[in-house]
């Protein structure tokens, strides 16, 4: 989960209360949000809703604001429900400064932490991401497990690239990596810490783990 820059303009829809999943709305989030899921950062090409960071269930008032408008997939939306109305707005804050987000492969989970003491808001993202990442129960489901494996691939396929840079710091795998550390890749959060716990890779490619919309 990383911060999402909006166009700070409504889509005109909104005002007229049309709906709030109109298409000039879908649109103007997909481009916003390089077309990824806010939640768990995974491209989306049909599988996409327009959630409500603060449900329409409890906050009726809000269906229609803007601010409260976010593209996510089928199964991040289904996680998160109503149940978690108090999560981080990625729009206003840089998650990754607050939530440290890495893969566990020896251990087949991802971890999601904060350094400090979170705020209940932290503590509520974190709550969430570990959901969608590790499962609800313990052990995962089968529509989990595909999610976890997926996840699991890309961000494997990232670290190879990382040795090959490593090993032989090519221009093509360079521009490779610039590439997978944007904002519209997928999976970026997890894919920038691993930059920035390496000496040699942050010292090279800090300027790309920017929170920025590149």
């Amino acid at each position: 989960m990383i911060r999402v820059y909006k166009n700070p303009v409504a889509p005109p829809s909104l005002p007229k209360k049309l709906s709030w999943n109109h298409d000039d709305v879908v649109a103007q989030l997909r481009e916003d949000q390089h077309c990824k899921c806010y939640l768990c950062e995974r491209k989306l090409i049909t599988d996409f809703q327009v959630d409500h960071l603060q449900s329409r269930h409890n906050f009726p008032r809000l269906i229609y604001e803007w601010s409260n408008l976010f593209l996510c997939c089928f199964y991040c939306n289904c996680k998160k429900s109503d149940h978690f109305d108090n999560i981080l707005n990625p729009a206003l804050t840089d998650i990754e400064d607050l939530i440290t987000q890495k893969m566990d492969f020896p251990n087949a989970k991802a971890v999601f932490t904060n350094p400090g003491t979170p705020s209940s808001q932290t503590a509520e993202t974190i709550k969430l991401l570990s959901r969608i990442f590790n499962g609800t129960t313990g052990i995962r489901n089968i529509r989990e497990q595909a999610f976890y494996d997926y996840a699991k691939s890309k961000i494997s396929d990232f670290q190879a690239l990382l040795l090959d840079w490593l090993e032989t710091e090519s221009p093509e795998a360079e521009q490779a990596i610039m590439e997978e550390l944007s904002s519209a890749a997928e999976f970026t959060a997890f894919k920038r810490h691993l930059i920035r716990i390496n000496p040699r890779l942050r010292s090279r490619f800090a300027p790309y783990i920017r929170l920025q919309n590149t």
